[in-house]
């Protein structure tokens, strides 16, 4: 009988350790997907892309940054410039 009662609280730790496991219920991949889906662009592919459209030229690199892409173009006046598109609202800084 003394071991019963710390049983019970082992037994009320271990669920509610279960149920924050638990969460939501939504899984880390279905969470990525809804972010993803609120994103203007969504790949460095879409990043250069877009750049290219823009400016013209050829893409020489694209590097992925915290909240969007780092393009590097070669214009066709032979100049290079780097640009950055934030990947929520698509917008273009620098050229």
């Amino acid at each position: 009988m003394k071991f019963a009662l710390p049983l019970v609280f082992l037994f009320i730790a271990i669920l509610s350790i279960d149920a924050m496991a638990q969460g939501t219920g939504v899984s880390a991949s279905t969470m990525q997907k809804n972010n993803q889906q609120q994103l203007k662009v969504k790949s460095s592919k879409d990043a250069a892309k877009l750049a290219k459209s823009r400016f013209g030229g050829k893409v020489l690199k694209v590097e992925n940054k915290k909240s969007g892409y780092r393009v590097k173009l070669i214009k066709t006046d032979g100049h290079i410039i780097s640009i950055y598109v934030d990947a929520k609202t698509g917008k273009i800084n620098g050229g």
